[in-house]
């Protein structure tokens, strides 16, 4: 572009954000931007092209058949425990047209994916409601069950108090001898009461109960609905029928107290429930729903979900980011705890990137919108969080299971235990024995005692700013052992810096320069060297591109990184081998002794040494120093007082590694490949790198935690990510998982121990059905409150505090 055309051109219109400019800038396809902060969003865009949602739709040989695989989140009520879960699943998974089938017991959601040619949302919602189960479309607004149920427990809650006082004065006159046949109307008048005042608890709280198990037991699948339907149901009857033939003892109160405290139990897991899930939903509620919009006629409020990448968004003091994006003006604090956990707000500036849901303390901003909504980093992670809610860890999948198992095994040991009974004593003794073994052998505490403490611990993880790809990742990292590091990026201080660049002066020659000097050299060889690494995503190949800083960079033809080894590229149609010596060697470029001589120079000085050759040469050298972080020692240390055996793994230069090893304290591998490193990683390993150079490794490792340093962290192959660049936050992870699954074997322990005692007394008569009912509520009172200890677990500031 020349000098006169620039001063002759009018105004410009920027291409990505629409905003005028009398200065503008281009790219190598023409397109006009206003700022640095626009041209470099349009670079990041044309990189990542958003991708349009689509149902995929696959047509057979024939042409005939078509298939449309969608995706279904319905939301449920009524579910009381796992196996009630478990029902619904399986009824799912055998209707036809649903491939795939995910019941949430905690979440109270099923995750479906069916062939809309075969059935619909409309269809598969009706089939749950046919087993008694509330089910809602993403679509409608869900029942507020919560406020519904709270309702209907206080009204039975009065009503049960009514039966237990007349109750308690009928067995008083009984005890105390008062009985006589004088009073015997006014007994029969209150037992008539009791049954009156009986029928709303029935109706209110029973008939949910009564509708889900009969629906389940036809279908032959009982589960706890069954077990209290069969119970308490049959309490009622009895009494009706001792109250018509006017004999027998009448047992309203025993039902509806039971009942009212099994709704009890159920209210307090709905709160448990609530408190496990508010993590997800909390990451998205932090974004506003409404942004302003910088335009040529003025600022304009729209909804945020309108928003396209490429906007400027103006963000005031005291207001929330919309968007993702990059400052293009203002500076100020931001505060960045809702997605790191770090309460120490962050300085920001123009052409640095800022997330969605961040607070904007005292500055005014004009940001670039590179991500919106779900795109997100808090988008992200939310999602990354939902998924982690639904894939179960090994100890949740045994609960399930045994919680799917006790159903029918307490059936069958209340059945022998009424035919026992009913010989030994009669039916109604037979009858009672048998409704306590069914409350009491409730898996209700058996399927809390897991998921929900893991499911709390993920929660307590995110708010420190830790994101769990799975509740398997806490069970496997509590069994870690070894942990091992990555340096650069991990250990280390980000960005690097190119300490030094040694160009020979071949490199004049082979790029077809009239330059000679030794500065043109550099900056030649430095143009090849940063035109090749802007494709890299590593933290070598960000320093070299900064250093490079205004060299203008020609673009490959092919690009391909070779993990633990360097890349490899097509420019101006010859081939650029950038990387370690082993690497340059394996592709027989040939490394002259002069070049040898500086590499060791710099390796003693101790700097990570890159070669760049083409031509079949070395054609120069580029060191880059890093520092350790301030932290690193301290949590080393820590780490080693816990246990753990502790390491590094890097593909730097045996001289270089051993200047880490002084360095740090801990064993250093260095000059490894890919294939080396993931040799070390055996069984009950830890790997900690930056979650997407070091795949495999992370990959391979029994838990892989990555680093996400604002990458984004929906590409990452680790299991958990640090969203805050400190590894304090790593002793803090490791205790978290140790105690949750020492909170998880508790909660086992109690539940196997209370239904073995409990079903043993209950066996032998020893337990009335109103106790069993009680210890059944009581249990998961228990189980609820140890798993909510998490809840009172530190944060990682507070801990540091």
């Amino acid at each position: 572009m020349n000098l006169a055309a620039t001063s002759v051109r009018s105004l410009a219109s920027c291409s990505l954000c629409g905003l005028t400019t009398l200065h503008p800038l281009t790219n190598l396809r023409g397109d006009v931007f206003c700022c640095p902060s626009c041209k470099e969003v349009a670079a990041l865009l044309a990189e990542n092209p958003p991708v349009a949602k689509a149902q995929t739709e696959t047509l057979s040989s024939q042409g005939r058949t078509r298939t449309r695989i969608e995706n279904l989140t319905l939301r449920l009520g009524d579910m009381w425990c796992p196996s009630c879960a478990w029902l619904v699943s399986e009824q799912l998974r055998r209707t036809a047209g649903v491939n795939t089938a995910e019941v949430s017991f905690i979440q109270q959601q099923a995750n479906l994916t069916f062939d809309g040619a075969i059935t619909n949302p409309q269809k598969l919602k009706k089939r749950i409601r046919s087993l008694g189960y509330k089910a809602s479309l993403p679509t409608e607004k869900p029942r507020d069950e919560e406020e519904s149920f709270f309702t209907r427990l206080l009204i039975g809650g009065v009503m049960v108090l009514h039966d237990m006082i007349v109750g308690g004065g009928i067995y008083i006159r009984e005890a105390l001898g008062w009985a006589s046949p004088e009073t015997q109307w006014l007994v029969d008048f209150f037992q008539l009461m009791m049954l009156v005042t009986s029928l709303p608890v029935l109706v209110l709280l029973g008939l949910p109960i009564l509708r889900a198990g009969l629906a389940s037991l036809l279908r032959g699948k009982p589960n706890i609905h069954t077990l209290i339907t069969i119970g308490t149901f049959s309490a009622v009857g009895l009494s009706v029928r001792n109250m018509i033939v006017g004999s027998g003892g009448q047992y309203f109160d025993t039902a509806t107290m039971l009942i009212f405290l099994i709704s009890i139990g159920r209210w307090l897991e709905m709160q448990a429930h609530k408190s496990s899930s508010k993590a997800v939903g909390h990451l998205l509620e932090q974004i506003p729903e409404q942004a302003t919009v910088v335009t040529q006629e003025g600022d304009k409020t729209v909804r945020a979900s309108d928003l396209r990448p490429g906007q400027r968004v103006r963000v005031r003091p005291g207001e929330k980011f919309p968007i993702d994006g990059l400052i293009a003006a203002g500076e100020g604090d931001v505060d960045k705890s809702l997605l790191t956990g770090e309460p120490r707000p962050v300085t920001h500036r123009a052409g640095e990137a800022v997330q969605a849901g961040t607070l904007n303390l005292d500055g005014s901003f004009e940001v670039i919108a590179t991500a919106i909504g779900d795109s997100t980093v808090a988008g992200q992670v939310g999602r990354l969080l939902h998924q982690a809610l639904w894939n179960r860890s090994p100890l949740e999948r045994l609960a399930d299971k045994l919680s799917a198992w006790m159903t029918p095994f307490a059936l069958v040991l209340a059945t022998i235990a009424f035919l026992f009974w009913n010989n030994q004593s009669g039916f109604e003794s037979g009858l009672l024995v048998a409704l306590s073994i069914l409350l009491i052998a409730c898996p209700c505490a058996l399927g809390l005692a897991t998921p929900l403490t893991l499911w709390l611990a993920v929660g307590r993880a995110a708010d420190s700013g830790v994101i769990m790809r799975s509740t398997a990742a806490l069970e496997r990292l509590a069994k870690v052992e070894k942990v091992f590091f990555d340096k650069t990026g991990t250990l280390t201080k980000l960005p690097m810096r190119v300490m030094e660049v040694y160009a020979t002066s071949r490199v004049v020659h082979s790029l077809h320069s009239s330059e000679n000097e030794p500065r043109m050299m550099e900056k030649a060889f430095l143009q090849v060297v940063a035109s090749v690494e802007r494709e890299s995503e590593h933290p070598l190949a960000k320093a070299i591109v900064d250093y490079a800083g205004d060299i203008k960079l020609s673009t490959t033809e092919s690009f391909k990184a070779l993990p633990g080894m360097g890349v490899k590229a097509v420019l101006n149609g010859e081939e650029i081998i950038i990387g370690n010596e082993v690497l340059l060697s394996r592709e027989q470029i040939q490394i002259t002794d002069r070049i040898k001589d500086e590499a060791e120079i710099l390796k003693k000085a101790g700097q990570m040494v890159v070669f760049a050759g083409w031509g079949g040469q070395v054609q120069g050298l580029i060191g880059l120093g890093e520092t350790v972080r301030e932290e690193a020692r301290d949590v080393l240390d820590r780490l080693h007082s816990r246990g753990l055996s502790l390491g590094v793994l890097t593909g730097d230069e045996t001289h270089a590694g051993e200047r880490w090893q002084a360095t740090l304290g801990i064993p250093v591998y260095a000059g490894l490949n890919p294939s080396e490193k993931m040799s070390h990683l055996t069984d009950k390993t830890a790997m900690i790198g930056d979650g997407i150079n070091d795949a495999p490794s992370l990959a391979a490792s029994t838990v892989g935690l990555a680093m996400s340093h604002g990458t984004d962290v929906a590409r990452t192959a680790a299991d958990i990510v640090l969203m805050r660049d400190d590894l304090r936050v790593l002793p803090w992870l490791f205790d978290l998982s140790k105690i949750t699954m020492r909170r998880v074997k508790e909660n086992l322990g109690w539940a196997f121990i209370y239904n073995i005692i409990g079903i043993g007394l209950a066996m032998a008569g020893l337990m009335k059905p109103v106790y069993a009912a009680l210890a059944m509520v009581m249990s998961s009172i228990f189980v609820t409150a140890n798993a909510m200890r998490m809840n009172t677990y530190p944060l990682l500031e507070k801990e540091a505090d």
